[in-house]
């Protein structure tokens, strides 16, 4: 089974978020932008301060999602399905306020994504429950 084949298994099997542990995250990001351009699934990348985009325009940011808060309230007022990768964070899942939204989200009747990828996820005990874990030991030749 190759790395996109498992990313599609990954994203169908119903948890609404999703942690990807990585060595390689770019290398992740690329596998999700090429499984995108073969599905009529939206998908979005995150990077704090920066903002989201959706993969494939990451010339257009989308308005007031710079922070983790700012982009929470976004992906639940959503009426959209959507992928959302959340990249390299960090404080991020010590604010409760973090957490219950992330929570909310998981439990929600939208159907909804949220990756959460990056070389170590501390995920807190709260949303363990509702989180499908996945490590990749992807690491760059040479």
């Amino acid at each position: 089974m190759n790395y996109l084949d498992q990313l599609e298994k990954i994203l169908d099997q119903g948890y609404r978020l999703v942690s990807i542990e990585s060595y390689d995250v770019s290398r992740v990001i690329d596998l999700f932008t090429e499984l995108s351009r073969f599905t009529n699934k939206a998908y979005y990348c995150w990077n704090a301060g920066l903002g989201v985009h959706r993969i494939g325009a990451s010339h257009i940011t989308i308005p007031r999602t710079q922070t983790a808060k700012d982009l929470l309230t976004h992906i639940k007022n959503s009426k959209h399905y959507g992928i959302y990768i959340l990249t390299n964070l960090k404080g991020e899942l010590e604010d409760e306020y973090v957490v219950q939204e992330l929570k909310r989200i998981a439990v929600d009747k939208e159907p909804k994504v949220i990756v959460l990828l990056g070389e170590f996820i501390d995920l807190p005990a709260a949303l363990k429950p509702y989180t499908l874990r996945s490590k990749h030991q992807m690491r760059k030749a040479g």
